[in-house]
Parts: structure tokens; C-alpha cells; sequence
């Protein structure tokens, strides 16, 4: 214990913690000071613990609501990609391959383009975890692993067919998942990727005369 009467700081060695010399007065004090010491410093936390708990009421409402502007997001985004599909503007991956000339859009490699299906929903092309997008097509006696559309239209219109010999169709997977399923070409639908925005750059904005 300190001059004060309160209970000293302890020491790096093990004589602060060394209690067995003590009588039951001196270690009933000891306990008291300890408890008094625990209830002021609880007082004293007493409103920094308000402040954090009025933070994390805000943080729950600002992610509900963030929460709630990504579902209508996504809403709208799924709506905006069936009209696309009904109205022709993102044509089936059967239709790109079979035509006579390749599409407005150019022959592009599959990670340049979207899939879609016809209720709204995005897709990845290939196995889940894939880094590159490609499709399987074969002739019945090999396989060839397809990662652009130029070469897919051109070995269709050679007789080739998607997917492989057993298992015949487009391989999708639902992106950041490992759901994964086989789409009739003719039920997968294509789109060019919209390419992002860059970011302002900090300090890029004009200033005002």
C-alpha cells in the first residue's frame, strides 16, 4: 500500500504479489480498496461507454440502411437485364455463334462480356473459381477449352458443340459461390461489360474562378 492508503502499483517482481504474510484485516483492506478502486473506475467509464454504445446503434442503422440501398440495387439491376433479354439488346450465346457475321460488339474474350439468364440474374462462365472465363466444346472425340467468342463461333460453325460429349451445354456458375450448372446455349445470354468509371482523382476537380 502507498502513503495515501491506496493500493500501491505492483512491482515487476513477485513481493507485490506475495499476499502470504499478510493478516485477514490487512488483507480485508487490501479487498476494499481494490472493490473502491473498480466502482470509480466504472464511474468513470460510464460515459465513455454511452458514447460507444451510441456508435454502434448508429453503425446498425447505417448498414441497415446501406443494406437496403444494395437489395433495391440489385432489384433494379435484375429488372434492367430482363428487358434487355426481352427486347433483343442481350442475345443468347447460340445466336452470337450461329450467325454469319460476328456481332456489333466484336468478337471479344468472354471476360470482356456478361452472362445472363432470362429471369434477370448474372452469371460467371466456367467452374467456380476459375480466374479466366472459358467454355468446353467438343467434337464428340476431343475437347477444346474456348475463352473468347471469335474461336467459339468459329468451331461451331466447323460442327462443334458445347460442353462435352456427356454433358452437353454452357457451364455458369453464380459469381463468389459454388453453384454451378449446365445452361442450354440457346438460355444464356450475352452482353458487352460495361466498363467502370475511374474515380476522381483527389485534388482533379476545377476550381471555380
Amino acid at each position: 500500500m502507498n502513503e495515501q492508503g491506496g493500493v500501491a502499483p505492483a512491482a515487476s517482481g513477485t513481493e507485490s504479489d506475495d499476499l502470504s504474510s499478510l493478516d485477514e484485516s490487512q488483507l480485508q483492506q487490501i479487498q476494499s480498496e481494490l472493490e473502491a478502486a473498480e466502482r470509480k473506475l466504472r464511474v468513470e467509464m460510464a460515459p465513455l461507454q454511452a458514447r460507444m454504445d451510441e456508435l454502434s446503434r448508429r453503425q446498425g442503422l447505417l448498414a441497415t440502411e446501406l443494406r437496403r440501398r444494395e437489395r433495391q440495387h440489385h432489384l433494379a439491376e435484375r429488372r434492367r437485364v430482363r428487358t434487355e433479354v426481352q427486347e433483343g439488346h442481350a442475345p443468347s450465346l447460340l445466336s452470337l455463334v450461329e450467325a454469319a457475321e460476328p456481332p456489333d460488339f466484336g468478337e471479344l474474350a468472354f471476360s470482356e462480356l456478361d452472362f445472363l439468364l432470362e429471369t434477370g440474374g448474372v452469371v460467371a462462365l466456367g467452374y467456380p473459381g476459375s480466374r479466366t472465363p472459358t467454355l468446353q466444346m467438343t467434337d464428340a472425340s476431343q475437347v477444346a477449352t474456348v475463352a473468347d467468342l471469335g474461336e467459339a463461333r468459329r468451331l461451331y460453325q466447323l460442327g462443334w458443340d458445347f460442353g462435352v460429349a456427356a454433358r452437353k451445354g454452357v457451364r455458369v456458375h453464380t459469381p463468389g459461390t459454388r453453384l454451378e450448372r449446365l445452361l442450354d446455349p440457346d438460355h444464356c445470354f450475352v452482353r458487352p461489360r460495361v466498363k467502370q468509371a475511374d474515380p476522381p482523382r483527389a485534388g482533379g476537380a476545377p476550381g471555380r474562378a
